[in-house]
């Protein structure tokens, strides 16, 4: 299926996109960290008659071009939804995010919820308060350790060696941690992307009450062997919200495969 690439200007910034499909409905698609809008190229295989999906290069990623010192903020997260429905000439759009991108779609319910459709959310951030990433992000004590530590993490791993023997730190996040922190490439991507987008932290209350208000349909795919995000965090948030759908698949984290691809698929389809 053809894939047209292009740019959308917010600002003095741009974010990079790929369109697929060819549907009149619009799906506005954001991957994880680390990864890019090619990511879901393969739902176009399934999607692409019904829906035209435009998967963004979130800011830092892919082909985007954008400041290192600059945050992807509210007012550019509502300037691209409303430009893209209006480049489509919609009223309404879908939303699908995984990990990290599962947050923007989360935050983008809570701002404009008469404006979503659907939402599909893989394996995603954002179901609950995260106040490490919060203080580490948004606050002047937490930027500056953060930043030291990513500057000079050799003086700071005795730290997480003792976290990690005293098992307040478990293996998987131990060994997803020393992914980012290897080498001094994965330490300034890691250091520009989470304060770049940490002004898109769902608030945990409107967002739940939005959601029961005007009754978004929800669809929750989570990887029963997922450490990263674990089960437990879909299944409190999904609670009396009769509009979220929880589904779990034997999987871990990432489960972009032939097998569950059509599944996740059906529920944009139905």
């Amino acid at each position: 299926m053809h894939t047209l690439s292009g740019y959308i200007t917010l600002g003095n910034e741009q974010l990079h996109y790929l369109a697929m499909g060819s549907g009149k409905k619009l799906l506005l698609a954001f991957h994880g960290y680390n990864n890019a809008a090619q990511i879901f190229q393969p739902f176009a295989a399934y999607l692409g008659k019904e829906y035209t999906i435009i998967s963004i290069d979130l800011p830092h990623h892919g082909k985007s071009e954008w400041p290192e010192l600059r945050r992807f903020d509210v007012p550019q997260l509502k300037q691209l939804v409303k430009f893209l429905l209006a480049e489509y000439k919609v009223d309404d759009l879908c939303l699908m995010g995984y990990s990290m991108g599962g947050r923007v779609c989360l935050k983008a319910v809570e701002l404009m919820p008469g404006l979503i459709d659907k939402v599909l959310l893989i394996a995603p951030d954002g179901l609950a308060f995260n106040p490490f990433y919060y203080f580490m992000t948004r606050t002047v004590l937490g930027s500056t350790i953060f930043r030291r530590f990513l500057t000079d993490p050799q003086r700071y791993m005795g730290l997480i060696e003792f976290a990690r023997r005293r098992k307040w730190l478990d293996e998987s996040r131990y060994k997803f941690a020393m992914q980012y922190l290897q080498t001094e490439s994965a330490r300034n991507f890691l250091l520009r992307v989470w304060p770049g987008m940490s002004e898109l932290i769902p608030d945990s209350k409107k967002l739940r009450m939005v959601i029961r208000k005007h009754h978004v349909p929800v669809h929750i795919f989570m990887g029963s062997y997922d450490r990263i995000i674990p089960v437990p965090l879909a299944k409190k948030f999904k609670n009396e919200l009769d509009s979220v759908e929880l589904h779990i698949l034997e999987k871990g984290h990432r489960f972009f495969d032939s097998e569950s691809l059509p599944v996740m698929a059906k529920c944009l389809l139905t």
